[in-house]
């Protein structure tokens, strides 16, 4: 195999880039994969180009340090001659041109490691989704077409919600539900359901969570409760497991604790036992989702 599609094939299986993420914090990507980047900061993005690979962290309010955003591999530039990360190099030796999709697919095939395919073709790229490690690959069906151009993470990310609703109509939804009693919403929920709850209700939560901590909303603590109870809901009805719940509530916690510490919230402590409860020896993409979650909310706790 050549040392193109063994960096390529890697880092879909692993999810990192010699064993480096974005959740890992900069000095520590230093250490992995050199000091020869190029740094910028955008408002509270921050991230740095080693060339082929980029990775990318959000600078958290009140003084809460760095979170990993996400890296991304910019295969296109092989196209033009970007000369490799040092420590890639090191690794692989050189390598230079575009790298063929069908060519990787197959060593992921031989490796075990499958490919979803996200929908149709949008702007110029169709995207495949590899669970496991939880990254995406972006592969041309216009310029160059059938090759590689990108692979971004997208740690956390829920792909197989396949509901398609206005999002204006779900959050109004979502307000006047949020407003009911317990059992006002549980009818609600069995009146309305369509018949792919899961995917309806996995979308109406994330929706609801996304908008209680980043619009202006009334009574956001009202709001703070009920996507809490979403998700307790949600995993009633088998709509997520109880991993996922714990996983989704801790960040959704260091979120709101960064962007609105006047809230009350469940104790962080409960909630990073949740996240830590259902860490595995095998050390997968979701178990270090967990523990970075918990890390999140004990640095949000000083």
């Amino acid at each position: 195999m050549g040392a193109k599609l063994d960096f390529f094939a890697d880092v879909v299986q692993t999810g990192t880039i010699l064993g480096a993420d974005a959740d890992m914090g900069p000095d520590v990507v230093a250490a992995v994969l050199g000091d020869d980047f190029s740094e910028n900061w955008n408002g509270r993005s921050y991230w740095r180009s080693y060339g082929l690979v980029e990775m990318a962290w959000y600078r958290r309010r009140r003084g809460l340090g760095l979170m990993g955003e996400h890296w991304a591999v910019q295969a296109h530039r092989l196209a033009y001659g970007v000369p490799l990360d040092r420590a890639i190099v090191a690794r692989y030796g050189e390598f230079s041109g575009l790298q063929m999709f069908d060519e990787l697919r197959d060593e992921l095939a031989r490796r075990g490691t499958g490919l979803v395919e996200l929908g149709g073709p949008e702007f110029g790229h169709q995207q495949y989704w590899q669970p496991d490690a939880q990254v995406v690959l972006y592969v041309s069906v216009e310029d160059d077409p059938g090759t590689v151009q990108k692979i971004f993470s997208a740690f956390g990310d829920d792909h197989t919600i396949t509901f398609k609703g206005d999002h204006r109509v779900v959050w109004q939804q979502m307000k006047e539900v949020c407003a009911m009693t317990e059992d006002q919403r549980r009818r609600w929920v069995e009146k309305k359901r369509p018949d792919d709850f899961r995917s309806w209700w996995r979308y109406c939560t994330r929706l609801t969570a996304a908008r209680t901590a980043l619009d202006e909303v009334g009574d956001r603590a009202a709001f703070v409760e009920f996507v809490f109870w979403m998700w307790t809901f949600g995993e009633q009805r088998d709509v997520c497991t109880s991993k996922e719940v714990a996983y989704q509530q801790a960040m959704f916690a260091a979120r709101i604790d960064e962007l609105h510490p006047e809230l009350e919230l469940p104790s962080h402590e409960v909630l990073a036992a949740a996240c830590l409860s259902h860490v595995s020896e095998l050390m997968t993409r979701d178990d270090k989702n967990l523990i970075y979650a918990a890390k999140l909310l004990d640095v949000s706790r000083r």
